[in-house]
């Protein structure tokens, strides 16, 4: 057989042959260059969410080519080896502290570039809206574990859906492989990859050594430590009657998005109040989540035990750690959406900055510790999803999750308190703490709420929200 340059294979008989199709796309991706097989132990938090999954969406308008983004993701996964291993079960050494070293059966990710697996899908419309908990768009990642002393099936699902105007890229992963922020980092590393640049660094699969930083040493003490560890519910009692109203209600997630013009506007108008009462400095602005957490907390009518959630990478050195970083602070705020706004920026700081604050609760956790009560969790991943880092090609226009996250939220109690809730907002009958998510967008930033009725009714008569019922 001969071929004519740039035209259809030609036969001996003179006729063309069919046009050659491209190789398919592999099913299962994995490192374009693989390390060596190493065992990752994993903390003890990570271990129990295993079976969790965590499913989140980008949505962009420029098509990417699937064949080039499977290429970008092969060299991504060479500096991510623990998103193509495995989860298996095995007797290993840990340092719980500093200087001690234990051996414990405990579940581990085998680096062993078994990998990840990847789909191209094509969908007849147009993008479907990352605004509200996303429903039946994702390869979700569960099967992780092995019912025997064996491997389970890929930690990472990766789904490209083809729309009429656009893609949408879906990725479900175990909550035991990383947190949003790591998988924030592999994100940025396979759109470099994607666009022909270089990423700056790569993962540190280290887990156990932050366990053992903050069991370590003789923190400096702070008299505002114990206001960042306190679980005392700050709510008067409430009546017999009120309480089987708030018992009766039904839980939903209540979802807006703060637009940037409102979002800015609040913001000015809450930091130059706070700045008139000396409660900051001059130089000093609320963020974008201190300004979107008060709106919520206002919906509520009554003051709270709170938590955040914060990621303490950089406030260890730990920047490259994949896996999970998070530490959580209590505050108890008030009802009152602008000294809420307060609370949370003079107390949170001390959080986000002070290295001896972890090293002193982790030493009281095991000393004197608490039974978790908070009654509303908030959770930002402005930073963790920035959009600006993850191109591959053009700028998502913004970042959404999957519904699971939320069915995983309202039916696992274990969950709930390991996270620092146990109480239950408007003392709903099912004991489940608010959770609030806020998540990237392009027009502002989208706010999704776990609450009860009578606060999603007060912020949707402000703002235009969707309702989801898990």
């Amino acid at each position: 057989m001969t071929f004519a340059l740039g035209c259809r294979p030609i036969s001996q008989d003179g006729k063309q042959g069919p046009v050659p199709s491209k190789p398919p796309l592999p099913s299962l991706v994995r490192a374009a260059r693989q390390g060596p097989e190493c065992l990752v132990p994993l903390s003890l938090a990570e271990q129990n969410d295993c079976n969790a999954t965590l499913d989140i969406a980008f949505s962009w308008e420029q098509p990417v080519d699937p064949a080039k983004l499977t290429e970008s993701l092969a060299k991504a996964l060479s500096l991510f080896p623990c998103c193509a291993g495995r989860f298996v079960t095995r007797d290993v050494l840990v340092e719980p502290a500093a200087g001690v070293t234990l051996k414990q059966r405990r579940m581990c990710i085998l680096c062993n570039n078994a990998g990840i697996s990847f789909s191209n899908s094509h969908y007849n419309g147009k993008r479907p809206s990352v605004i509200g908990p996303m429903t039946g768009l994702f390869d979700r990642a569960v099967g992780t574990t092995a019912k025997v002393d064996g491997c389970g099936g890929p930690l990472l699902r990766v789904k490209l859906l083809n729309c009429q105007d656009g893609q949408i890229l879906a990725l479900s992963f175990s909550q035991g492989l990383a947190d949003v922020k790591a998988i924030g980092l592999f994100v940025e590393a396979w759109g470099k990859y994607h666009c022909g640049e270089e990423p700056s660094h790569s993962s540190d699969n280290s887990r156990t050594i932050l366990e053992g930083a903050v069991n370590n040493g003789f923190p400096k003490l702070d008299p505002c430590f114990t206001y960042l560890h306190r679980r005392e519910p700050s709510s008067s009692t409430m009546s017999a009657a009120k309480a089987a109203a708030a018992a009766a209600e039904r839980l939903g997630v209540t979802t807006f998005l703060l637009k940037w013009e409102e979002l800015n506007r609040l913001g000015e108008t809450f930091s130059r109040k706070l700045r008139g009462r000396r409660l900051i400095f001059d130089s000093e602005s609320l963020s974008h989540d201190e300004v979107a957490f008060a709106i919520v907390v206002e919906s509520l009518g009554r003051a709270v035990s709170a938590s955040v959630w914060l990621d303490y990478r950089a406030t260890f050195a730990y920047d490259r750690m994949f896996g999970h970083v998070r530490g959580v602070a209590d505050v108890d705020l008030p009802s009152d959406a602008l000294k809420a706004a307060s609370v949370i920026r003079k107390k949170l700081q001390i959080a986000r900055e002070n290295p001896d604050f972890w090293c002193w609760k982790a030493q009281q956790s095991k000393s004197c510790p608490v039974v978790p009560s908070s009654e509303i969790i908030f959770c930002s991943w402005l930073e963790a999803a920035d959009l600006k880092a993850f191109s591959f090609g053009s700028t998502p226009s913004g970042a959404g999750l999957g519904c699971s996250f939320w069915h995983w939220w309202a039916h696992t109690p274990e969950a709930r308190l390991r996270s620092g809730g146990g109480g239950a907002v408007g003392a709903n009958g099912r004991g489940c703490p608010s959770l609030v998510v806020l998540l990237p967008h392009e027009d502002g930033v989208q706010v999704q709420a776990l609450l009860p009725q009578s606060a999603a009714s007060k912020l949707c008569a402000k703002h235009n929200c969707l309702v989801y019922y898990p």
